[in-house]
Order: structure tokens, then C-alpha cells, then sequence
């Protein structure tokens, strides 16, 4: 890669003598420049020598991961290899390169041949590796290793005839403990290399799931990737990139599971090659990728909304292309992308009438329920106008849409052209033109309309309809003889000698009772006020319900986290355990965060309601019901955790005011710092945490030093 180094002007006027400045090489160098120069000790050589290798053969290399039998990492490419001339005066050399002339390669620093000392040179002293180049014909063998005065030296080992493929081999010991982080960091390496080496032991990745690609960019759905936040990837390397760096419009969130793609020599890089190093160049190729990215990801939007037919359709495309995005974005977008020259909105707007959507399956009404209706509920409705407010029962049934999902608009007559406008002109059927016969209007009925509720899938719908009291069948009675809705709110007595539920109580109880089998949607129940009577063949609903919810009981399947979700957790703790791995942290530190990542696993994977099994939703439905099941005592793991961190915090007192810095979303990169510095005090000094009487006056107390850390 070009380095792209400036012109400078040489200044020699009035000079009287000159030195050239120069690098002495001796061991306190070369320590800082490969060991001191790294953070990664062990990301550093893995994507170093990885990356020389696909630089050589572009893809054709293979990489060996250690293992417990071969705790050894090695890399073998299958490019041209190198002369004697070139090991001696390039690889055996800092800063000789031989890839400074074109773009076509990602490296060109000159350290990256030397990268594996970075892991080798520690406190108990330094390691070998070796180096084997299949050049001409010939293996030659080299080691590389520090002198008794810390300098660096190569010496030639072996030299051969060979018939292998041309081609370099590095090879280095890897310390078993760090066997796993080798496989990790890997993992996460290497991801990003098009194309993948061979990796032995294969290395499983999760398939990722692409939401949306463009020229120079794709965008994954989270947790599909081994990263988070944008990233750019310049040949075969990934880098993440701070946003705040250069101007955006705000369309591309810190938060977004990206990756840009750059041109090699685009984007300047640290001489470590970890990180970008923001100059000019950098952030002017970031920032046409990400306007490139916002105008790409709006004309596709736009061309996907053009091809709906109609605009409740294009809405639902809108709402589907764009539900990752959060709302502010989404709401934004709205002012953007049209339909017809018409805004997505997310609700249809009434202007100068009223909706009532009545969904599957229904098969009466009561009245109309003027209410919002979403433009996405609404995609595959049949759209119906109504002027004329009588009998409209008939009319559906003469229309033949009694059980279909249909969206009900009424309006003036004089407002109609402007309210079709409003939905985008879509196919109507107007119910006014359907005459109901008189016979029908005013025939006498044996069986009178009687109030009555209708399961569905998420609660109870009210609804007066024909019931034969001969049948029999379930009933509930309300509060009094006041109506629903508007007029109050009904309380439902429903077993014998139980108390009442409010509507939404007996709505949730309802959804519960369907999810798990008793109830079927559609099911009728009388609902009768307190003073009226019922034949002797209707039965409480409740008295029914309570035989099969016990039924459900298992308690041996009661969990510990009851009615409870992430929400529960400690706000500080809701994405701590997602930051990078901190090596350097205390032995119990770490054993907590592995701890939390699991019960977080777990509580995501939770219902909404926080029931994980059909015993925890019997036994909430029950609950409601007044019905007391004899469930046994389980600790909740949500409160085991809150308080080992309290714990914690009381043995590391600038822990919690460290993590108070983290947002609902994620742990801010102030704060990642902080604890990096905070835990690598600990760990230098071996300065044994002080214990206080409470983390409040601990934070008091260390507020300086909590700046110091920053």
C-alpha cells in the first residue's frame, strides 16, 4: 500500500553544520517499536501474519490455530516466497517493504514480519519463531529471536532442495492458557478476509443475516456479526471508526451493524495497524462512504415504496424496510420518502372522516368504534365506504364480507373525494349502494340480541348478537347495568365465590387462557348484569377455567424469574458484559460478567409477561384469579446479581461510578477506557482494593481519581 508520505520543504539557509538523524538500533528500539507498539499482543501477529499472507496469494494460505496437542500458531501462504537477498535486507529489516509502490497490497509499515515478537517478548523473557521460505527450488529455515543484549537477529538454519510450493511459513509457541483467546481473536480476524484462508481447526461463524447492501457498504441485522458499530474493511482488514470524526447528517447510528468497504490506500492507519489514524485523507474516504451509504439506502427505499400498488401497501414496505432503524430515523425518513407525493404515515390521518377496522373472523358488531387504524394493519383490508349509518349489518352480508378483514370509512358525502385522496385512492366497495329489503329492517325475532363477548387472540371483544338462552354454554356477569366503553368500565365476576377482575386483568387472563389450549378464538360467552337471571344450563366461565389451569401445574417447572425481564437488571449492568474482554481485570470481576452474560441471554429469550414456562403462566392466571397455588421458593437469579455487584462495587469503589456512564443502549467508550485504566492500576500496582462502609461514599471520596482515570 502506498503510505502516501508528504513533500517537505528542506530548510538550509544560514546553515553551518548538519547531522542526519538516525535510528539506533538497539533493544530498547525494538521493543518499542514491535512490543510497546501493540495492544493486541496476541490480535497483532495473528493479523499481521495473516494479512502478508493474503497479500502474497490472495487468499490461497492456510492458517493453524494451536491446540492442546500443537500449541503452535502458523501460517502458510502460497505466494512467490523470498530470495536470500530479500529475507536479509527486507524481512530481517524495520521498516523494508517491498508494497510501498502500489495499492494492490494492505501492508507496507515494514513491522509486520517481526509482529509475532509482540507476543513472544514478556516478563519471563522472550520466545523464537520460525520463518520458511520455498523460493527457487530451495527451503531455507530461518529463526528469529533476541541476542543476549535484547537485539533482534535472524539466522539461517537449513537450507534444501524442495519440491513444496513456493510459498513463506511463520510459526510461533502460543502459552496454553492463551490457546482460547488465540481462537477468539481469530475468529474475529478473519472474518473479515475475502477470501477466507483455510483454518485449522475450522473455525464456525454464524451465518450473517444482510438487511441491506449498496456500492461500498452492507448492513447486517445485529448479533449476525462478529462486530458492532459501523466498521470500514480496506483490503482484508476491519477497522471500527468513530463517528464523531467526521461530519454526517446523523443518518448512520453508532449503534448500526455495518460495514463499509474502502479502496486500499484510502484510509491512513497507526503503525501498530489496530486503529485509523483520522488524518485528512481518512476522514474525507469516511465520510463519501457514509453519504454514499445514506443516498444508496434512501433511492432503494424509494424504488421499493414506487412498486407497492397502493398506499397502505407502501406503508407496510416503509414500515418493513425501515423497523431496524428506531424511530427518530424512521420519522425522519417519512419527510423524505413518499408514495404519489404522499407521506408514509404510520397512522392514517383522518381528515374529515372516520375508521373502524374490523379484523378476521368477526361475525357481528356492535356499533361503530371510531379509532385509529394503522396504515400497516391495514395493508390487506378491504376498503369500505359508508354514508348512511342503518343497517349496515345488512349491507355487509349483502356484500359478502361478513368475516373478512375490513377497513370501515365514513365520511360526508361532500368530504368523500377528499378522504379517498387521503388513502391514496384505493378500490372501494360502497356500502350506501346495497338496499337492504324492508322485511329484513322490521321482521319480528323470537330471539332477542343479548350482549355478549367474543375471544380472540389478545383479549375479549364486546359485541351484541343473537343468542338462543336454550343452548346454554358459559357466562360471565358484570358490575351493574352500566354499558361498556365510553360510559365505564365493567368489572367481570366470573366464579363462584371469587372476587372480580378489571376489563384488562380478564383480557390477560383471557390471552392466557387461549395460548395455552382451553379457550378457542371465536368462543362466545353470555355477559349478563348482576340482577338478571340465567337458564340452569349456562355455567361461570371461571368455575371451568380454574379446573384446567391447575391442570397445567408443574412444580418442578416454576423458575426463579417469575413475571421479570431485563428490565429488572440493574440499569449499569444491561450491556456491560458486551464490552471487550478486559485481561487485566481481577479474577472475580471476570467471573461476574461471564455470570451476567448469561442470565442476560436468558431474560432475553423471556415472553414479555417474564412467564418462561406453561407453569409460570398458569400460575399468573390463577393468581389473578384469586386462586392460591402452593409454588415453591426459588431465588431469583435477577437478585443474586444485583447483589454480587453491590458487592463488588463495595470492593471496588470507583466501579460503580465508572459504569453510571453507561446510556440504555450500550456502555459508552469513555467509560471502557476508564475501567481498562482503572483495572490495569489494579493490576500493576498490586494495590489490594480498599474496602469501604458504602459505594456512595466511596464514589464522594474518588471523584478525583475517577478523573485521573479518564
Amino acid at each position: 500500500m502506498k503510505i502516501g508520505m508528504q513533500e517537505h520543504v528542506d530548510v538550509t539557509a544560514g546553515v553551518q553544520d548538519e547531522v542526519a538523524i538516525s535510528f539506533e538500533a538497539n533493544a530498547v528500539a525494538f521493543y518499542a517499536q514491535i512490543s510497546g507498539l501493540a495492544k493486541d499482543k496476541i490480535g497483532y501477529p495473528i493479523r499481521e501474519l495473516s494479512t502478508n499472507a493474503w497479500d502474497a496469494s490472495r487468499g490461497n494460505f492456510e492458517v493453524h490455530l494451536p491446540t492442546g496437542l500443537n500449541p503452535v500458531f502458523r501460517v502458510r501462504d502460497y505466494g512467490p516466497g523470498m530470495s536470500p537477498e530479500d529475507m536479509k535486507n527486507v524481512y530481517a529489516r524495520l521498516y523494508a517493504s517491498t508494497k510501498r509502490a502500489t495499492n494492490d497490497q494492505v501492508g507496507g509499515w515494514g513491522l509486520g514480519s517481526k509482529s509475532p515478537f509482540a507476543y513472544l517478548i514478556g516478563a519471563d523473557g522472550a520466545g523464537s519463531y520460525n520463518v520458511t521460505s520455498y523460493h527457487g527450488g530451495m527451503l531455507r529455515t530461518y529463526v528469529l529471536s533476541l541476542a543476549a543484549g535484547g537485539a533482534p537477529v535472524m539466522r539461517l538454519l537449513a537450507e534444501m532442495p524442495s519440491d513444496q510450493p513456493t510459498g513463506i511459513e511463520v510459526s510461533f509457541p502460543v502459552r496454553r492458557e492463551d490457546i482460547r483467546t488465540f481462537h477468539d481473536r481469530a475468529s474475529k480476524i478473519l472474518w473479515s478476509f475475502n477470501p477466507r484462508p483455510k483454518i485449522t481447526p475450522a473455525l464456525e461463524w454464524k451465518e450473517p443475516v444482510i438487511q441491506g447492501s449498496g456500492e461500498g457498504w452492507t448492513s447486517y441485522k445485529a448479533g449476525t456479526v462478529p462486530f458492532f458499530r459501523p466498521h470500514v474493511r480496506m483490503g482484508c482488514v476491519m477497522y471500527p471508526f468513530d463517528l464523531s470524526q467526521i461530519e454526517t447528517s446523523g443518518f448512520l447510528a453508532e449503534d448500526d451493524e455495518i460495514l463499509f468497504d474502502a479502496p486500499i490506500g484510502s484510509l491512513k492507519v497507526t503503525l501498530s495497524r489496530e486503529e485509523l489514524a483520522y488524518d485528512e485523507n481518512t476522514k474525507a474516504t469516511l465520510k463519501s462512504l457514509v453519504s454514499t451509504y445514506e443516498q444508496s439506502f434512501i433511492s432503494q427505499l424509494q424504488a421499493k415504496v414506487d412498486e407497492a400498488k397502493t398506499l397502505f401497501a407502501a406503508c407496510k414496505v416503509f414500515e418493513d424496510e425501515t423497523a431496524n432503524l428506531g424511530h427518530y430515523r424512521q420519522e425522519k425518513l417519512r419527510n423524505v420518502v413518499k408514495w404519489s407525493d404522499q407521506r408514509l404515515s404510520g397512522v392514517i390521518y383522518r381528515d374529515g372522516f372516520k375508521t373502524c377496522l374490523l379484523r378476521d373472523g368477526w361475525q357481528t358488531f356492535d356499533k361503530f368504534e371510531d379509532r385509529d387504524v394503522r396504515t400497516v394493519t391495514a395493508a390487506d383490508a378491504t376498503v369500505v365506504f359508508e354514508h348512511n349509518p342503518s343497517y349496515s349489518f345488512g349491507r355487509f352480508s349483502m356484500a359478502g364480507l361478513v368475516g373478512k378483514k375490513v377497513l370501515w370509512i365514513r365520511c360526508k358525502r361532500v368530504d368523500r373525494e377528499r378522504a379517498l385522496a387521503r388513502l391514496g385512492n384505493p378500490e372501494v366497495i360502497d356500502l350506501d349502494t346495497f338496499k337492504v329489503p324492508l322485511e329484513k329492517r322490521t321482521g319480528s325475532k323470537t330471539i332477542r340480541k343479548r350482549r355478549t363477548i367474543v375471544v380472540g387472540r389478545s383479549g375479549v371483544t364486546k359485541m351484541t348478537q343473537e343468542i338462543d338462552l336454550a343452548d346454554g354454554g358459559f357466562y360471565c356477569e358484570t358490575s351493574g347495568s352500566r354499558g361498556w366503553g365510553r360510559r365505564g368500565r365493567d368489572w367481570y365476576y366470573f366464579a363462584q365465590n371469587r372476587g372480580s377482575l378489571s376489563s384488562y386483568d380478564f383480557d390477560t387472563l383471557i390471552s392466557t387462557c387461549v395460548e395455552l389450549g382451553i379457550l378457542e378464538v371465536g368462543q362466545v360467552i353470555l355477559l349478563k348484569d348482576a340482577d338478571k337471571e340465567v337458564p340452569e344450563n349456562w355455567t361461570l366461565l371461571g368455575d371451568e377455567l380454574i379446573a384446567e389451569l391447575q391442570a397445567k401445574i408443574d412444580v418442578t417447572q416454576f423458575t426463579g424469574l417469575y413475571q421479570k425481564n431485563i428490565n429488572h437488571l440493574d440499569s449499569k449492568l444491561k450491556h456491560w458484559h458486551e464490552s471487550t474482554n478486559y485481561r487485566n481485570a481481577p479474577a472475580d470481576i471476570l467471573a461476574f460478567r461471564t455470570e451476567l452474560a448469561e442470565l442476560v441471554l436468558q431474560l432475553r429469550r423471556n415472553n414479555s409477561d417474564g412467564a418462561t414456562t406453561v407453569s409460570d403462566k398458569a400460575y399468573t392466571a390463577l393468581k389473578k384469579m384469586g386462586v392460591q397455588v402452593d409454588r415453591p421458593a426459588i431465588a431469583c437469579p435477577i437478585e443474586a446479581i444485583n447483589a454480587k455487584y453491590q458487592a463488588l462495587c463495595t470492593k471496588y469503589p470507583l466501579l460503580n461510578l465508572i459504569l453510571k456512564q453507561s446510556s440504555y443502549y450500550r456502555l459508552e467508550a469513555d467509560a471502557l477506557a476508564q475501567l481498562r485504566h482503572y483495572f490495569g492500576l489494579l493490576a500493576d500496582t498490586g494495590q489490594q482494593p480498599v474496602e469501604v462502609v458504602g459505594v456512595v461514599e466511596a464514589e464522594e471520596e474518588d471523584e478525583d481519581l475517577l478523573d485521573e482515570a479518564a
